[in-house]
């Protein structure tokens, strides 16, 4: 099935397929990993719109995002640099989000594996995500001790680093 996707750059286009794909993913992955009414209050077209500017804006090199469609339809997508003041690695893989219908389809590695390379890198898990970090783990990263709170839910998110 790997054969049937294509990794490209998003273009503005995208911002509604994008905005429905983040919020698909939220409500479907992170169902009971966080708080239900913080779900419930996700909103496509809101998420669409902040696609909308991020893809408009002019963005420099450092700054990666990258689509995986199946045919058509946009499934998935990944960011990056890195946001924190004090980095661990000079990159972050900000967020990989694929719509759990394509989980095991081998898109999120592709899509991995163009972000990143094999490049250190690091990035944050949602503690409790087991899914997510044993995907992290097979390629390499281990989480380092550091943790932090996800702003929004107030959960733990724990750091994984790949040196």
């Amino acid at each position: 099935m790997a054969g049937e996707y294509e990794v490209r750059p998003p273009v503005p286009a995208d911002a509604d397929a994008l905005g429905e794909v983040h919020t698909r993913v939220w409500r479907e992955a992170y169902a009971g990993l966080v708080p239900q009414d913080y779900l419930d209050q996700l909103d496509s077209r809101r998420s669409a719109e902040r696609w909308r500017t991020t893809l408009n804006d002019v963005c420099d090199e450092q700054f990666l995002r990258l689509v995986g469609l199946h045919g058509q339809e946009l499934v998935g997508f990944v960011v990056g640099p890195a946001r924190d003041d004090d980095p661990p690695t000079p990159r972050e893989l900000q967020v990989i989000n694929v719509l759990p219908a394509h989980h095991g389809t081998g898109l999120a590695d592709r899509l991995l594996a163009a972000a990143l390379g094999d490049s250190a890198a690091y990035l944050w898990v949602l503690e409790g995500n087991e899914r997510a970090t044993a995907f992290y783990r097979r390629h390499g990263f281990a989480t380092d001790g550091a943790t932090t709170r996800h702003e929004s839910t107030g959960k733990t998110l724990l750091r994984m680093v790949r040196r």
